[in-house]
C-alpha cells in the first residue's frame, strides 16, 4: 500500500484518493489542474471537496469532468430538496448529512452532493465536518470490497454511512426521551417544556432528511444507468431497509414525545391543583377567623362582649377550636 500526501492539510482544498485492489494513494490538493495528472489508469478516484466556499474551484472541477452548469448550481444551492438525477456521463445525488457534536441542541445538518462516474466519485460538502472517517479507515484495507468493486459501490458505502449516522442520532434521541420520561414521572429533576420541543424538532429534522433518502435509494434501485451495476443492488436493498427502520423508529419516538408532553402537562396541572387546594384550605380556615376579628374590630361604642372579663380568651378558644375542627373535617374528607 502506498499513501502519499502532497501538502499540508490546513491549506488543502480537496482530498483525492486513488485506490484499487492493492493500491491506495491520498493527495491533498489546492488546484484542479493537479487532478488531471491522476485521471489516467485503472484505479478509482474519490475526490472530496470539504466546503462550498470556493465556487471558482467547483466550476473548474465542473469543466474538467464536463458537469452541466445546472448541476453546479444544484451543488452550490444548499436549500434545495434532496434529489437523484441521471446524466450520460454521471449520476448526481444530493442529500443531507446529520450529526451532532455533543447534545441534541447542537444538531448539525448539511448538504452533501455526489457525482458518480464510471471510475470516480466526487463529493461536495457544505461544511468541513463529515461522518466519513470510517470510510477513510476502511480504504486502507486492501481486502475490502471498496477496493475491488466499482465506483457505484463506493458511493453506496458513503450514503450508507450517512444513513447509519441517522441511527446514532436516533439512539441519542431515544436515550434522551427515556431520561426525560424518568424525570417527569419520578419528579426527581425539573423538566422544561422547551426540552421536549427540542427533541420533537430534532425528530422532525431527521424525518425531513430520512424520507428523501429513502426515495433516492429507491430511484437508484430502479435506475438502469450503465455506471450503476447490478452487483450493488443487494447492498442497496439493505440500505433501503435501514431507512424504513429509521422511519418506523421515528414514528415511535414521535409518539413517545407526544405522550411525554401529555404527561408533563398533566403533571403540571396536578401540581397546580395541589397548590390551589393548599391555598383554598388556608383561605377556608381563615374565613371564620377573619369574620370574628372583623366584627370585633369595628370600634362601636356599645359592644357588650368587649367588657367581658374572658372575652379575649373566649375568642382565642373559638379560633383554635374552629381551626382544629376544620382540619379534622378536611382530613376525614381526604383533602390533604
Amino acid at each position: 500500500m502506498n499513501i502519499a500526501t502532497d501538502i499540508d492539510p490546513a491549506s488543502s482544498s480537496m482530498e483525492l484518493y486513488l485506490f484499487g485492489g492493492s493500491f491506495l494513494e491520498k493527495h491533498l490538493l489546492t488546484h484542479v489542474d493537479q487532478i488531471a495528472d491522476h485521471l489516467q489508469g485503472p484505479h478509482k478516484l474519490w475526490i472530496n471537496i470539504p466546503t462550498l466556499d470556493n465556487p471558482k474551484l467547483i466550476s473548474e472541477l465542473g469543466n474538467l469532468f464536463n458537469i452541466h452548469s445546472l448541476t453546479i448550481e444544484d451543488i452550490l444551492d444548499t436549500t434545495q430538496r434532496p434529489k437523484f438525477e441521471e446524466f450520460d456521463e454521471f449520476v448526481f445525488i444530493s442529500t443531507k448529512m446529520i450529526y451532532t457534536k455533543r447534545a441534541l441542541e447542537e444538531l448539525e445538518t448539511e448538504q452533501i452532493s455526489f457525482l458518480i462516474g464510471q471510475n470516480y466519485v466526487i463529493t461536495f460538502q457544505e461544511k468541513p465536518m463529515d461522518v466519513f472517517d470510517s470510510i477513510r479507515t476502511r480504504l486502507e484495507n486492501p481486502a475490502g470490497r471498496m477496493r475491488k468493486l466499482g465506483a457505484d459501490y463506493f458511493a453506496y458505502t458513503l450514503i450508507n454511512t450517512i444513513t447509519d449516522h441517522y441511527y446514532r442520532v436516533m439512539e441519542m434521541v431515544s436515550e434522551a426521551n427515556e431520561a426525560l420520561e424518568d424525570q417527569i414521572i419520578r419528579a426527581r429533576q425539573k423538566v422544561r417544556l422547551e426540552d421536549l420541543y427540542i427533541h420533537r424538532k430534532t425528530l422532525q429534522e431527521i424525518r425531513k432528511n430520512t424520507w428523501p433518502m429513502r426515495e433516492i435509494i429507491s430511484d437508484w434501485k430502479k435506475s438502469e444507468h450503465p455506471y450503476l451495476h447490478d452487483k450493488t443492488q443487494i447492498y442497496l436493498n439493505d440500505a433501503y431497509e435501514h431507512t424504513i427502520e429509521i422511519m418506523e423508529n421515528l414514528e415511535l419516538q414521535r409518539e413517545t414525545i407526544t405522550t411525554l408532553v401529555e404527561i408533563y402537562m398533566t403533571h403540571l396541572s396536578i401540581k397546580q391543583n395541589e397548590v390551589m387546594k393548599t391555598l383554598t384550605i388556608i383561605a377556608t380556615i381563615f374565613i371564620p377567623l377573619t369574620f370574628i376579628a372583623g366584627v370585633y374590630g369595628m370600634n362601636f361604642s356599645h359592644m357588650p362582649e368587649l367588657e367581658w372579663e374572658y372575652s379575649y380568651l373566649t375568642v382565642w378558644i373559638f379560633f383554635i377550636v374552629s381551626t382544629v375542627g376544620m382540619l379534622m373535617y378536611f382530613k376525614r374528607k381526604r383533602w390533604f
